[in-house]
């Protein structure tokens, strides 16, 4: 998590600076100037941060998997994950709609069918490993042909 100043603002300038913030995300017109203006804003570090924030609220709302199958996948924290849950439990009217949203687009859909994928490395038990396997390519196949 970043650090905050020592040095806090008052609250009515930092509500000011807050509303610049997100006026700065609405007023972008193209997804290439959201992903330029992220790119300068933040650091690589913070982004893959955020990205994996966003991972996590997904396969959280999926409610397939567990926090060991998505902190291994991440690479993140137990911890980081119990925080985002409980976001989610208590709160998550923005995780929930954004990330509705997005599920509805073919694209992303694809990228997250195949993030969640990247989670089940083995058959189920009982499943024939080259039944499994097979269909696993045809997926796969078939999401390419979406994009």
């Amino acid at each position: 998590m970043s650090r905050q100043s020592k040095h806090p603002v008052s609250p009515v300038i930092e509500q000011r600076v807050y509303k610049i913030f997100i006026n700065s995300f609405q007023d972008a017109k193209t997804s290439e100037d959201v992903v330029s203006f992220l790119n300068d804003l933040l650091s690589a570090a913070e982004r893959v941060m955020l990205a994996k924030r966003v991972a996590t609220a997904f396969l959280l709302i999926e409610d397939k998997y567990t926090y060991d199958d998505i902190s291994r996948a991440l690479k993140i924290s137990r911890g980081t994950i119990a925080k985002i849950h409980a976001i989610l439990a208590l709160q998550g009217k923005g995780y929930r709609k954004i990330l509705g949203s997005m599920i509805k687009k073919k694209a992303i859909k694809a990228l997250l069918e195949e993030l969640a994928e990247s989670l089940t490395p083995l058959p189920p038990k009982g499943t024939s490993v080259g039944m499994w396997h097979s269909e696993r390519i045809k997926k796969k196949i078939k999401r390419q042909e979406m994009l």
